[in-house]
């Protein structure tokens, strides 16, 4: 009894464990999950038909690209404050601990891309038989399907191991205080960071740039890293505020934390704009036909005949991606504001969201598409990663209870 009093309130009685609270949302969350599935599969029955597996497919990479960025994000912040020794973070890291748990979950959500690899229908045209003849021997031999499915395995497994064993350290350390343990986490950040980066970015051409195998760009790794970034910063404000807003953390995270964040969403959004451009630029002034396409499919054009409407959503993502929330972030004021760096967390959520859309979508057949079918899959998996977070909510605390460092974050303040 002592122990469960001990992890479900800290400091002046405050509320640190959802419990039962968690359940009720845990099961909401799966019947979220199951609608947006059976919905997603009657779409593409029933309205789509000849189309039935190609736009199920690239739905369904556009959403789960979405929610393994932040599940990504996760893994990142967790392995960045250990490898830095930060105190400020300790009252928010348990939900990015949670986050990059999660990637067991993510490597079963990857099932139906690998069946449409194996399939060799739908989603990559490497994939089938004949899909390699056409490019350099390099490309054969990379894009080979079977070798494609043992890096993403490996991928996989990688993030897995590092995400459950910082989550499993974490929480032992909540009963145990002892310190020795974030000794042994910080002593292995550096490693995992490196084979972090090396993953993400090789994980990024696999899944995602692969999508038109005939386009190249050796930055597209590191424009994949920055939403992943934007995304968990902007999703452990949302999950912060929310719990607040149902009276859990009210001391342990203060409007010094909230500011922290904030800058960490600025500075990113910018970083973001940065690699973005880069990767234009570059392109751009080479002006080489295998790479000029690329962008000419995306609407970075001025021959309105050729863009399909995807001219309108480079230009949104040009303002709503980077110089709008540029110039929102800017101030102190904004950070410190609950309501207005809450409403900037969704909004780069939903900006990061179209981005990937952007990315994945014209490779389908070169149109514009936003349809149910997205929105679907979109619950179908958001409702799953929903699902799990909220387990492990039910059972661990809301924060660290014995972190070294615990202290420096509860009086943390921004100079």
């Amino acid at each position: 009894m002592a122990m469960h009093e001990a992890q479900s309130s800290g400091p002046g009685g405050e509320r640190l464990n959802l419990r039962e609270h968690a359940w009720p949302l845990y099961v909401a969350a799966q019947c979220v999950a199951v609608i947006g599935f059976v919905a997603a599969i009657l779409l593409a029955v029933l309205k789509y038909r000849d189309q039935a597996y190609a736009r199920f497919f690239f739905a369904y990479l556009v959403n789960y690209s979405f929610f393994l960025a932040i599940a990504l994000g996760g893994l990142f912040f967790v392995l960045l404050q250990h490898l830095t020794r930060a105190g400020w973070s300790v009252n928010v890291r348990r939900i990015a601990e949670w986050v990059a748990a999660s990637m067991p979950v993510m490597a079963a959500l990857s099932a139906p891309i690998v069946a449409a690899i194996i399939r060799g229908r739908g989603l990559y045209p490497w994939a089938r038989t004949e899909g390699t003849a056409e490019y350099n021997h390099f490309k054969q031999v990379y894009l080979n399907p079977s070798f494609v499915i043992v890096r993403l395995a490996f991928y996989f497994i990688c993030w897995s191991v590092m995400g459950v064993w910082y989550w499993k350290q974490s929480v032992k350390q909540d009963t145990t205080a002892d310190p020795s343990l974030t000794a042994r986490m910080q002593s292995l950040a550096a490693p995992a960071m490196v084979l972090y980066g090396l993953t993400v970015t090789f994980a990024a051409f696999d899944l995602i740039m692969s999508v038109d195998p005939e386009w190249d760009s050796t930055i597209f790794g590191v424009c994949f890293f920055a939403g992943c970034v934007l995304c968990i910063f902007s999703f452990i404000i949302l999950t912060v505020l929310l719990l607040q807003w149902r009276g859990f953390m009210r001391q342990s995270v203060t409007v010094e934390h909230f500011h922290d964040l904030g800058k960490w969403l600025f500075g990113f959004v910018f970083f973001w704009g940065y690699v973005n451009f880069s990767q234009y630029m570059l392109q751009w002034y080479s002006s080489m036909p295998e790479e000029t396409h690329w962008f000419k499919d995306r609407g970075a054009t001025t021959v309105a005949r050729d863009v399909n409407g995807w001219s309108a959503v480079i230009i949104a993502l040009l303002f709503g991606h980077f110089l709008i929330p540029f110039a929102g972030l800017l101030s102190r004021h904004v950070k410190r504001n609950h309501a207005s760096l809450g409403f900037w967390a969704v909004w780069m959520l939903v900006f990061q969201w179209l981005y990937l859309l952007w990315l994945i979508m014209p490779s389908l057949d070169g149109r514009f598409h936003l349809s149910f079918m997205e929105l679907a899959l979109f619950l179908g998996i958001g409702g799953v990663f929903v699902a799990v977070l909220l387990r492990f909510a039910a059972h661990d605390s809301l924060r660290p209870l014995h972190d070294p460092r615990l202290a420096d974050s509860l009086a943390f303040e921004n100079v």
